[in-house]
């Protein structure tokens, strides 16, 4: 069975387009106010309107996966740190059945979707409030059915739109910046930069990186599409 959840314009509401510079504005603006899951909205939007670039011939759900898939080594580094999001699976509720998703699953299903369509986030799946500062690792709470995410996923996807090349044309304003443990990156220095942050990551403190098994709940259960 494959799920698509519909499309919307970058930006706010239905049908309204703004440029993926504005979106990754806005949710910073909304992390700094901490609300979390406006953040996560428009990091989404942010990631939707530059995966449309990347992968013009693919349908949505295709696209936005596929962008966060094809730059896990980036993602995983800025938005699930210690954790392997290429072979990580979990086993998540959703319309009514169980799957075997992983992280991109996840964020296209549960979070890109519920809050595209206005809808409250299911229970067990509210993020988890992650301080970079705090010295405290990334954290992740997985329940059989459910999954809460740090919310240094909103930096995860945020990252992966502003260093794709396609995006070398957007600006925000210059005080805007990403954290990474203690590691501040500013915005408006990476924008199309995407070979050129990973070599920033590569000569950042290096952290175990572990895959987590939820091998007893994940058996015998469908990858969704």
């Amino acid at each position: 069975m494959y799920f698509q959840c519909g499309q919307w314009g970058v930006g706010e509401g239905w049908g309204r387009f703004v440029k993926v510079g504005r979106s990754v504005q806005k949710a910073l603006d909304e992390w700094i106010a901490d609300d979390v899951e406006s953040a996560m909205l428009h990091a989404c939007n942010a990631v939707d309107g530059t995966a449309k670039k990347a992968y013009p011939s693919l349908g949505v759900t295709a696209r936005f996966k596929t962008f966060i898939r094809d730059n896990y080594d980036v993602f995983g580094r800025m938005g699930m740190p210690g954790i392997d999001p290429e072979n990580t699976r979990f086993a998540v509720r959703h319309n009514g059945e169980r799957w075997k998703m992983d992280i991109a699953d996840v964020v296209y299903h549960i979070h890109r979707c519920t809050h595209g369509h206005g809808d409250e986030l299911p229970d067990g799946f509210e993020l988890v409030r992650y301080d970079p500062n705090s010295g405290l690792p990334n954290r992740l709470i997985g329940e059989n059915g459910s999954i809460r995410l740090s919310t240094s996923v909103i930096f995860g996807l945020l990252v992966v739109a502003i260093t794709d090349p396609s995006n070398a044309d957007q600006s925000i304003p210059l005080d805007y910046f990403l954290l990474l443990e203690h590691m501040k990156f500013f915005v408006h220095d990476w924008w199309g930069q995407r070979d050129e942050f990973r070599v920033a990551l590569a000569d950042a403190a290096e952290i175990p990186i572990v895959t987590l098994n939820f091998g007893d709940w994940t058996d015998g259960l469908r990858q969704i599409r």
